[in-house]
């Protein structure tokens, strides 16, 4: 099947009961089909060669300059039933989840609520590496070691650990799955080892942003998915994302590996922060948006995030608050965050000088979906 067909589902958003919307966005798909059929060619070809070439599954979406140059969903949700993908359905973020988490941040600095430069210990005083800081977090450049790396036991057995025998008062949930609360008390209890960082060098870690979820909900009294509905995705429409919880467990669609197998729950499926956030393209689209405006975070506010926080390694790369950062050689920085968790990987790429976006969303393990240097590079009219 043409990739090209695949426009069809742009061309196809308007509501047959509003003329007036109609004829907007008719107006709209002729003015694409004038000015920009190069560009939708060259997309579409490397789309066709990067993705659908390599048995993509997912969503796909790329925008430049307020015009969607192509946004579609390819192959199943659910292989078992054979339940196809929609423009609403939901993907794991996997680290790009990290967005909001390092936004809400920013946020919460705006409102004086927390700075930077504070010790973790002054919102959660056993925190026993003392002199991490919130900025050091944000930024990958804490001596935190990767949960996944020193909590090799089961969670039940941890309970053994801390004397909770007494199982029959816990949910079948809270046998099997850590909670970010936990994570804190594992660290309190048993104080794994620090990576060395002597030069605050970016070290990406999973734990800095469960850690900083836990922040966000002492200094607003909410939980987690509570705090990001009500400041993000209630408030700004972004309606297909959500913070999976244990609440979502019964509800739970497996990710696939690359032979298709399907990845069922573990124990650390219930910790958010670094991980967690479900959305789609549409919503992501929404959210780059809203941080490419100030209806959320003043300007300023969001280009010290995009500011290097540690110095750029060899690969011209290096990490902001909540973003990744690259540097090409005689380009625009590149703003960026890409996720993997189970077989869900995912990629969101942001050029602010071209206002273009790119947005890849994989339920099975793709590694093209990582493949961005020729969708940026057509973007930015490289040949």
């Amino acid at each position: 099947m043409k990739i090209f067909i695949y426009l069809l589902v742009f061309f196809t958003l308007c509501n047959p009961k509003k003329e007036q919307k109609k004829k907007e966005i008719v107006k709209k798909s002729e003015f694409i089909k004038k000015i920009d059929t190069v560009l939708n060619k060259r997309i579409l070809q490397a789309v066709d060669s990067i993705l659908i070439k390599h048995k993509f599954n997912g969503q796909i979406l790329i925008a430049k300059d307020d015009i969607v140059l192509i946004d579609t969903s390819i192959g199943f949700i659910n292989f078992k039933d054979s339940s196809r993908i929609k423009r609403s359905t939901s993907f794991h973020l996997a680290s790009v989840s990290k967005t909001f988490t390092g936004m809400m941040c920013m946020k919460l600095y705006e409102e004086n609520k927390l700075d930077f430069s504070d010790l973790v210990t002054k919102y959660l005083p056993l925190f026993p590496y003392k002199s991490v800081t919130i900025g050091e977090l944000l930024s990958h450049t804490s001596v935190l070691p990767d949960y996944a790396n020193f909590i090799t036991i089961e969670k039940k057995d941890f309970l053994k650990k801390k004397n909770n025998t007494d199982f029959d008062k816990f949910s079948k949930t809270d046998l099997n799955f850590y909670t970010n609360e936990d994570i804190l008390d594992y660290i309190i209890k048993y104080t794994p080892n620090p990576i060395s960082n002597p030069k605050k060098e970016f070290q990406y870690c999973n734990t800095n942003y469960a850690i900083l979820a836990i922040i966000i909900e002492r200094i607003t009294n909410m939980d987690y998915p509570s705090v990001l509905n009500k400041y993000i995705f209630n408030k700004y429409g972004l309606k297909n994302t959500f913070v999976f919880t244990r609440n979502n467990i019964d509800t739970y669609i497996p990710s696939y590996k690359e032979n298709y197998e399907a990845w069922g729950l573990e124990k650390f499926d219930l910790i958010y922060g670094d991980k967690n956030i479900y959305s789609n393209t549409i919503d992501l689209l929404l959210w780059d948006n809203l941080l490419k405006s100030e209806s959320f975070l003043k300007k300023k506010t969001i280009e010290f995030a995009y500011d290097p926080k540690s110095v750029i390694n060899k690969e011209k790369k290096t990490y902001g608050y909540g973003w990744r950062l690259s540097f090409p050689k005689n380009e625009e920085k590149i703003i960026y965050h890409n996720g993997w968790w189970h077989g869900n990987n995912t990629a969101f790429i942001r050029l602010l000088k071209e206002n273009a976006v790119i947005i890849i969303l994989g339920n099975r393990y793709n590694e093209y979906i990582y493949s961005h240097k020729k969708f940026i590079d057509i973007l930015r009219d490289i040949n």
